[in-house]
């Protein structure tokens, strides 16, 4: 797959493998992204368990391209993403969209744009699952938030570690987005994770930074705790498979090393009662199930896989964010973020000094941290389906990814402008991912289906036509441009429509192919262990039964939190004290 460094001493590195599977482990952890970062550090908090995390991205989540939010232009389609594509979307005119994921310990934390929501309270009442209404999960937010705003303590964690504040810089483009969300009625909202009120409204996206730097979950939790003894951390190690005795219990796990052509296989083993617990993501981790023998029956004898558990919904309801964009060059030179980060073409070191001495300025900004959240015709639940996220600069083409990976490459002056993104982000079409191969280091297919489902068209073709009323108001004043994406030529609905399949690229939020719940289709129970088999969880994002109204590296901490808790606590049953509260969360009695 790429982007595993060179093994200069391949006989060193299998020696330390051997080393590390002489041993006998309480938790195996299987990805060493969000969830595997969280469950690492409480797991082996009070120094009686021994953990076991396993990573097949790199070591350097510390890298200086991942600790300043900016670097996020340099990440993607980069050793430190995996870049899978979907294949063939058939909604969107047959194209391959690519879906970037992080190789790296931290994973996707280390390689999104930072963005720090939960969705709403209705959102968990919704999954109506007992133990995970908003009541539920709301202790387990503020639990891990590290909230350097002042919000309110009742929705809000202030010391925890995984750290919640504002961009250090706001371009003039920004604040005029700002203004003419004021100005059209839609109103303000200065705090999207207060669960006392809607989610509607414009405002500055809260990001997970600590100082002007990225916090991934690698450095909130995982560096923390690293040297722990009973903590041992293996990057660059690819679960193959989890292994099952008699009765169907775990054992421990098969993993290899990344870049070694032998492919020599190690196994490391749980000691009596201990548990795997698979955080892998929701393209890897229903893979390594699959790949391990849990999943629908047909598809794992098509591979040669023996059975242990026949799930039809190992890999089935991937949710994602489709978006798509507007954008508009201005003739106000200099104001957009790729004019102030660029000098005749070069990189304009001033930003880069600004960060590296005082940690403020443009470099603190990913780019995308002011937005709104909008309810159109298109919503159903009374809730948000549509999030803008505004960019302070004109698109380099109207796949939204594009202005992501090329801009660096671009060596002309690049025009000033403003974008606005559209997403579904409470959107309703289920894609899958299915085996291509036995073997976990061929990727899996992954069939997205995006606007398989008609709400989520509509919900996007609503989002163009506001963006676009929203980029042509006068309050734009001089930084009023002229259409470049979708182009005055795309007017009625059908043109509108044609336009997005074409364009269609994802806000990154994958989840949901290792659902949550106690129906056929469900992989995990209320206490996320997987059916048919026994000592095995999962513990990520993809046990989401519906995506959250936000992105989703915070639930994702949350679900790892919460995990943790139910392993830590197995006494105590999965209940919820409280009646659902819908979009208002009051004070209640919770149990873990």
């Amino acid at each position: 797959m790429g982007g595993a460094p060179p093994i200069s001493n391949l006989r060193a590195a299998q020696a330390a493998e051997t080393k590390v599977t002489s041993q006998t482990y309480d938790y195996i952890i299987c990805g060493g992204g969000c969830a595997g970062c969280v469950l690492a550090e409480r797991l082996s908090a009070d120094g009686t368990k021994r953990v076991l995390m396993l990573e097949a991205g790199r070591p350097d989540y510390d890298n200086t391209l991942i600790r300043i939010p900016a670097g996020v232009l340099r990440l993607f389609r980069s050793v430190y993403d995996w870049q899978y594509e979907s294949s063939g979307e058939k909604e969107c005119n047959g194209r391959n969209i690519f879906l970037q994921r992080g190789k790296v310990l931290g994973g996707s934390s280390c390689t999104n744009v930072l963005l720090h929501h939960r969705g709403s309270a209705k959102d968990y009442d919704d999954w109506n699952i007992p133990g995970w209404t908003g009541v539920d999960v709301l202790p387990f937010f503020k639990m891990s938030e590290g909230d350097k705003t002042g919000r309110s303590t009742k929705f809000h964690g202030k010391d925890g570690p995984w750290t919640m504040d504002e961009v250090r810089y706001q371009n003039p483009l920004s604040k005029t987005f700002l203004k003419v969300g004021a100005a059209v009625g839609l109103g303000s909202n200065e705090d999207f994770n207060d669960w006392s009120k809607p989610q509607d409204g414009f405002g500055r996206f809260q990001v997970s930074e600590d100082g002007g730097v990225r916090c991934s979950a690698a450095a909130a939790f995982l560096k923390p705790c690293k040297q722990r003894k009973n903590l041992t951390v293996r990057s660059i190690t690819m679960c193959r498979r989890i292994n099952f005795d008699q009765t169907k219990t775990a054992t421990g796990v098969t993993y290899d090393i990344l870049g070694d052509d032998t492919c020599k296989e190690f196994k490391a083993t749980l000691k009596e009662g201990g548990e795997v617990l698979v955080t892998s993501g929701a393209l890897a981790s229903p893979q390594l199930l699959m790949c391990s023998g849990i999943g629908p029956e047909k598809d794992l004898q098509e591979h040669g896989i023996e059975v242990i558990s026949d799930l039809p919904g190992v890999g089935r309801n991937l949710r994602d964010h489709p978006a798509a964009v507007v954008s508009y060059q201005t003739s106000k030179r200099g104001v957009s973020v790729t004019s102030k980060l660029r000098i005749f073409g070069r990189t304009n070191p001033l930003p880069v000094l600004q960060w590296l001495f005082f940690k403020t300025g443009i470099l603190t900004s990913t780019g995308c941290d002011h937005g709104a959240f909008v309810r159109t015709t298109a919503s159903t639940d009374g809730q948000a389906d549509l999030q803008f996220r505004f960019l302070a600069a004109l698109a380099l083409g109207p796949d939204g990814m594009t202005t992501y990976t090329q801009f660096l490459n671009q060596r002309s002056r690049h025009e000033d402008g403003y974008s606005i993104q559209s997403v579904a982000i409470r959107a309703k079409s289920q894609g899958s991912v299915r085996l291509a191969s036995s073997n976990t280091h061929v990727k899996p297919v992954v069939d997205t289906s995006y606007l398989s489902h008609p709400a989520d068209l509509a919900t996007l073709r609503e989002g163009i036509k506001l963006a676009r009323k929203l980029s042509q108001r006068p309050e734009w004043g001089e930084y009023l441009g002229n259409e470049i994406y979708p182009g005055t030529n795309v007017k009625t609905d059908e043109e509108i429509d044609e336009y997005i399949r074409n364009t269609l690229h994802t806000a990154n939020a994958l989840t949901g192919t290792c659902k949550m719940g106690t129906g056929k289709d469900c992989v995990v129970g209320p206490d996320l262990k997987v059916f048919g088999v026994n000592n095995v969880r999962v513990c990520d994002s993809s046990i989401f039964p519906t995506i959250p109204g936000g992105q989703t590296a915070t639930p994702t901490v949350m679900i790892a939190d919460r995990a943790a808790a139910f392993i830590l606590n197995p006494q105590v049953k999965v209940v919820t004290y409280a009646e659902p509260m819908g979009n208002s969360i009051q004070e209640a009695a919770v149990s873990v």
